[in-house]
């Protein structure tokens, strides 16, 4: 039996106050009302403005379909249409300051806009992606059978052994395991149906696949269990790399895989952190961060294997980290005044966060203007934040290698066939 690593205590203790957050039973918990907000540069907010450019290369055309894989940070709707989403109220609310995708429908984002893979699709000039659950939508541009709150720990693991209940789904969650059987299922009924193995694996080798962000949910639900993090680590990013091999053994040529963000660096790690475990650059919870590098160095490592065995494809990681503090490091370049501070929440101290008083409930508000803000709720960026994070990933070398240098391939590839 494997024993935690009692040196990951404060992460461990931040950990299940983020249980606690995404629970209906939450508002029986106190926040640090003593939290001191971290450093950022002096910004004036009258004189803000936005940095979002274009890459020289214009992207459109080059990807006739995107299909998309993740957690809360890519889905745009899987988690609401299979009742993920029940414990997070103030995403469910008829007037739900969350994003409704357009048209004013139910709320399908955790945020108050757009996400990366929206934009991913804009530079594409293809539509945003229907989720999977939802067949009354058109997906001849592409599916996202991203979920948030799924794991990469099996379903057998959770019910055996009965952890983090409270967190976004009530009992059993959704699994990385789920969106690939989705994804097979899709193949199948949809996709290629009537067509040859040879052929469908002709279709994918001209489409774009988008891996987001996967391990985080897991970090959560197995606080107090005896699984070490390290073990934690290796099994999420093994469990990424299955997926990403899934999609190169169907056919797929171009795959972009999405490292994970800086999550000391929001409200609520910070809020929770003590002082001692705090950045003396950044202020953001040195802990949380130090786990989450771990885990995108590994990811890095074991896709450049993955690319040495599959030299006819291109596998990009899109580095969100290094995109993330880039911007962290001088926000009001980018076009933000906020560089801490929650958009939408009921907390009266400098963070806006209180997991009394979270986001949508009874008596919160939402800043004047999202636009100036890098975090939305405590957990999920803003519509602004996902614009630039976005723009540093697809056009400004935030990935490797370049997405545009995919781009290139892909044109090249296919100008060749012709």
């Amino acid at each position: 039996m494997m024993h935690p690593n009692q040196t990951l205590l404060p992460f461990s203790i931040c950990i299940f106050i983020f249980i606690l957050f995404f629970s209906p039973s939450s508002a029986h918990n106190k926040t640090n009302k003593n939290t001191t907000i971290p450093h950022s540069s002096p910004s004036n907010s009258s004189t803000v403005k936005s940095s979002w450019t274009s890459s020289s290369l214009s992207y459109k055309g080059s990807f006739s379909k995107v299909y998309a894989f993740g957690d809360s940070l890519t889905d745009t709707g899987n988690a609401r249409l299979l009742g993920g989403l029940s414990s997070f109220t103030g995403a469910l609310l008829k007037n739900s300051p969350y994003y409704s995708g357009g048209g004013g429908g139910p709320q399908s984002r955790l945020c108050d806009g757009k996400l990366v893979i929206d934009y991913v699709c804009e530079s594409l000039s293809l539509p945003p992606l229907p989720p999977y659950k939802d067949t009354s939508l058109d997906f001849s541009y592409g599916v996202n059978f991203a979920v948030a709150g799924s794991t990469v720990l099996s379903r057998d693991y959770h019910m055996n052994n009965k952890v983090g209940q409270m967190l976004v789904w009530k009992d059993i969650p959704q699994t990385v395991q789920t969106q690939i059987n989705w994804f097979n299922r899709y193949l199948m009924e949809t996709e290629c149906n009537g067509i040859s193995p040879e052929e469908c694996k002709g279709r994918m080798e001209n489409l774009l696949f988008w891996v987001g962000e996967m391990g985080m949910y897991d970090y959560s639900r197995t606080y107090g269990s005896s699984l070490s993090v390290k073990w934690l680590t290796d099994f999420s990013v093994k469990t990424t790399c299955r997926l990403v091999k899934t999609l190169l053994d169907r056919g797929a040529k171009y795959i972009v895989v999405q490292g994970l963000p800086p999550t000391g660096c929001l409200p609520l790690d910070i809020s929770l952190s003590p002082q001692h475990d705090r950045d003396k650059t950044t202020g953001c919870a040195n802990t949380a961060n130090s786990i989450i590098q771990s885990h995108n160095d590994l990811l890095q490592t074991n896709l450049e294997e993955q690319q040495k065995q599959y030299p006819d494809s291109i596998i990009v990681y899109a580095d969100i980290w290094r995109a993330y503090n880039e911007v962290l490091r001088n926000p009001i370049k980018f076009g933000f005044s906020e560089a801490f501070k929650a958009c939408c929440g009921g907390g009266n101290g400098e963070l806006n966060f209180d997991l009394r008083s979270l986001c949508g409930a009874r008596g919160t508000t939402v800043c004047g203007e999202p636009r100036k803000y890098m975090n939305w709720d405590g957990v999920h960026m803003t519509e602004a934040m996902h614009h630039v994070l976005a723009d540093l990933m697809l056009n400004k070398g935030y990935c490797k290698p370049a997405f545009e240098e995919m781009v290139k391939k892909k044109r090249s590839c296919t100008a060749k066939s012709l």
